[in-house]
C-alpha cells in the first residue's frame, strides 16, 4: 500500500497528506482510499443497455462478458489448449467464435430477430455492439432492454446445456 500511495502521490508529504484525507475523527475510510487508488475508465456506450434496470444479474453479467469479449467460445479453449472440434453448437456449421454465435449461426440468428421482432426492436446490424449502441441512442424501454439481455443469456446457455449434453455420457463411459 505504501509503494502504491507514493506512486499516486510521488512523495512521502503527499502521501501523508492523502491518508489525512481518508481518516475522520481517526477512523480510516476504505472508501475514500479506494476513490483516490482505483483506475478509472471512460464509460462504455453499451452499460446502460447492459446495467440497465429490469436487466437480472446473471444476463447483465453475460452481456458484459459478450460486450468484452469475454465468452470462453471455442476457438479460445482451442487456443488455451483444449482439444476441441471447431463447431458452432447450435447450428453446427461453421467455427464457433463470438460473433458467428450471435450473428451468424442460423439459430441463434433467428432468436434474436423473433425476440427484437416480438419486443419492436429493430435489427438493421450484425454487429452485437452496433445493436447495444442503436438501443442505447434510442432509449429502449426496459422491457426492450432485459429482452435483448435475457436473450443473450439465454442462447449462451443453450450452448452450454448442449454441450453438457454431449459430455455427459462420455463421463459415464468413463468411470465405467
Amino acid at each position: 500500500m505504501k509503494d502504491l500511495l507514493l506512486g499516486i502521490t510521488g512523495s512521502p508529504y503527499q502521501a501523508l497528506q492523502l491518508l489525512d484525507n481518508c481518516t475522520s475523527q481517526l477512523r480510516y475510510n476504505t472508501d475514500t482510499m479506494y476513490g483516490y487508488i482505483r483506475t478509472r475508465r471512460a464509460p462504455v456506450i453499451w452499460a446502460p443497455m447492459v446495467l440497465g434496470a429490469g436487466c437480472h444479474p446473471k444476463h447483465s453479467f453475460t452481456g458484459m462478458m459478450v460486450m468484452n469479449n469475454g465468452l470462453p467460445t471455442v476457438d479460445k479453449l482451442i487456443t488455451r489448449g483444449l482439444f476441441l472440434i471447431n463447431r458452432c453448437v447450435l447450428c453446427e456449421h461453421s467455427c464457433e467464435d463470438l460473433p458467428y454465435m450471435f450473428f451468424h449461426c442460423d439459430f441463434s440468428r433467428q432468436v434474436l430477430s423473433d425476440i427484437a421482432h416480438w419486443v419492436h426492436i429493430p435489427l438493421s446490424s450484425s454487429s452485437l455492439a452496433h445493436i447495444m449502441h442503436d438501443n442505447v441512442s434510442t432509449r429502449r424501454t426496459v422491457k426492450q432492454q432485459a429482452s435483448m439481455m435475457g436473450t443473450i443469456y439465454y442462447l449462451w446457455k443453450e450452448r452450454n446445456n448442449r454441450i453438457l449434453r454431449v459430455l455427459n455420457p462420455l463421463r459415464i463411459l468413463c468411470v465405467l
